[in-house]
C-alpha cells in the first residue's frame, strides 16, 4: 500500500470518529425539540446508563419537490471501526389519521406542529411508539447471552426510558414490556436460560412516507395549493389544506399525495451515495413495515428484490383489492382513492373512482401471482393479530396465506401485547421477532456471499 493511500485511510478513520463524537450529542430534532423521549435519544445526558446513536436528517426529494425528514439509528460502534460495514433495514410507518381533519381543524402551522408532536405519527412512530432503538440495541448487545439476560437488559432500558418521560402513562410497566418482547414472543416455548445469540448489527432507517401508500399517485396531479414551507417539518401554512368531502370538517393536510414510491427509492439511493455512509453500508438491505407500511414493505420487496433481500410486514394490508367500497374509503382513507384512482373532492364518494390496473400493479397478492411465488421464501416474514379490528387487514393476510399455501400467521392474545389489536403495543411486542428475521437473512447472505 503506498503512502498516499495509507494517509487517506487514516484521515478518513479520524474524520469518522470525530463526526461520530460530534453527532452523538447536540443533535436536536427541529420540529419537536422539547419532546422528552427525543431529547433522551438524540441528546443523551452523561448520567444516562444507556446511550443511543440516533440522528435526524433531511434531504430534498426531487420526486416530491420538498425536503423530507427521517431518523437513522446507527449501531453504537458505528464510528469506532471504519472498516466495519453494516446492512441497512428500512422500517415504514402506518397511516396517519391525524392528517385528516376529523379530530382537529387545521388553522395554523403552529397548531399543525403541536398536534404532530403530541401524537407522534409517521417517521416518529417506530422510534417513539415502538421504541425500536431501545429494542434493537438490546438485541445487538453480545453481553446478553441468554433470553433471561435479554429480558433483564430490556427491562432496565425501559425503566430508564420511563424515568426520562419516554413512556406513555397508559403503557405497561417496563418489566411487562420486556416480558412481552422476550418471554411471550421471541423466546416463546424456549428455556429462559437457553442461549441467545445477539442479532446482526445493522443500521435502521425510519423514513417519513406521509399518507402516500409508498406508491406513485395514479394521475400525478397536484390537488393541494403550492406548499409555502418546504422544510422537513410537517407544519404548513393556513390555506394549504383542502376539503375532500361534502362534510365541511373533513379536510386533508398537504404532503399526503405524490410520487411516494419514487421518493422512497430516491431516499435509498441518496443514503447509499452519501460519502458519510457509502463506505459503511453493505449492499444488503431489508425493508419492513406496520399496517400501511406493511403493505409498502411487501410491495416494494416484491417489486425490487435486487434492492431488498429481507422483507417483513406486521398487520399489513396485503390485499388492497379488498378496498373497493368507495363510500367507506373516502371517509376513512381518502388518499387511497387518489393514489389508486381518482379522488373527487367535495363530491359524494360515487364520483370518485378506482383504477383496477393501478390496483393490480401494486397489490402484494397480485405481485405474488405475477412472480409465480407459491411457497413462502425464507426472506419474507409476515404476521397479524387475532383482534385487528379491520376486516381488510385480517382477510388480506389470510388471502396472502392461501396464495403461499401457508398456515395461519395470526398471533393470539398474550400478556402485555395490546390484546393482538391494531396498535403499537402489539407491534412492539413482535419487534424482536421482526429484527431476528432480518438478522437471520442478513447472516445467511453473509455466510454465502463474499463480503464486498
Amino acid at each position: 500500500m503506498n503512502r498516499r493511500k495509507r494517509f487517506w485511510i487514516i484521515l478518513s478513520s479520524i474524520l469518522l470518529i470525530l463526526i461520530g463524537s460530534l453527532k452523538t450529542f447536540g443533535a436536536s430534532h427541529p420540529c419537536c425539540p422539547d419532546d422528552l423521549e427525543i431529547s433522551y435519544l438524540l441528546n443523551p445526558k452523561p448520567s444516562q446508563k444507556f446511550h443511543y446513536l440516533v440522528r435526524y436528517e433531511t434531504f430534498f426529494s426531487t420526486s416530491l419537490g420538498k425536503e423530507k425528514g427521517f431518523f437513522i439509528i446507527l449501531p453504537e460502534d458505528f464510528y469506532k471501526n471504519p472498516k466495519v460495514r453494516y446492512p441497512v433495514l428500512y422500517l415504514l410507518h402506518g397511516y396517519n389519521f391525524h392528517r385528516t381533519g376529523r379530530w382537529w381543524k387545521v388553522r395554523s402551522p403552529e397548531k399543525a406542529r403541536r398536534v404532530l408532536c403530541e401524537v407522534k405519527e409517521e417517521e416518529y412512530h417506530w422510534l417513539l411508539h415502538q421504541d425500536i432503538a431501545v429494542i434493537a440495541y438490546a438485541l445487538m448487545d453480545f453481553n446478553n447471552r441468554t433470553y433471561r439476560d435479554l429480558e433483564r437488559s430490556l427491562g432496565e432500558r425501559f425503566e430508564e426510558l420511563l424515568k426520562h418521560g419516554g413512556l406513555a402513562k397508559e403503557d405497561y410497566h417496563p418489566r411487562e414490556i420486556a416480558r412481552s418482547i422476550v418471554s411471550e414472543n421471541l423466546a416463546a416455548g424456549k428455556n429462559p436460560e437457553g442461549l441467545f445469540h445477539s442479532i446482526q448489527k445493522m443500521v435502521l432507517v425510519l423514513p417519513d412516507g406521509d399518507n402516500g401508500f409508498y406508491t406513485d399517485e395514479n394521475e400525478g396531479k397536484t390537488l393541494f395549493p403550492a406548499t409555502q414551507n418546504r422544510k422537513g417539518c410537517d407544519d404548513f401554512e393556513q390555506g394549504e389544506a383542502f376539503n375532500y368531502s361534502l362534510l365541511p370538517f373533513f379536510s386533508m393536510k398537504p404532503g399526503a399525495l405524490g410520487r411516494y414510491e419514487s421518493y422512497f427509492l430516491e431516499l435509498v439511493q441518496y443514503l447509499h451515495d452519501r460519502s458519510l455512509y457509502r463506505e459503511k453500508f453493505l449492499q444488503r438491505r431489508g425493508i419492513g413495515g406496520i399496517s400501511i407500511g406493511g403493505f409498502g414493505a411487501i410491495k416494494l420487496g416484491l417489486k425490487y428484490p435486487h434492492l431488498f433481500q429481507s422483507v417483513s410486514s406486521q398487520s399489513g394490508l396485503l390485499d388492497i383489492g379488498l378496498l373497493k367500497n368507495k363510500w367507506m374509503i373516502k371517509m376513512v382513507l381518502p388518499e387511497f382513492l387518489e393514489v389508486f384512482g381518482r379522488l373527487e373532492t367535495k363530491n359524494i364518494p360515487s364520483y370518485s373512482s378506482i383504477d383496477l390496473k393501478q390496483l393490480r400493479e401494486n397489490n402484494p397478492i397480485d405481485l405474488l401471482r405475477q412472480l409465480g411465488i407459491t411457497p413462502l421464501p425464507h426472506s419474507i416474514y409476515f404476521d397479524y393479530g387475532k383482534k385487528e379490528g379491520f376486516s381488510w387487514i385480517t382477510e388480506g393476510n389470510q388471502n396472502f396465506e392461501k396464495a403461499l399455501s401457508e398456515r395461519s400467521h395470526q398471533i393470539p392474545i398474550q400478556p402485555f401485547n395490546g390484546n393482538s389489536e391494531h396498535n403499537y403495543q402489539f407491534w412492539r411486542s413482535r419487534s424482536g421477532n421482526i429484527l431476528q428475521h432480518h438478522s437471520d437473512v442478513f447472516q445467511r447472505i453473509f455466510s454465502t456471499t463474499p463480503q464486498p
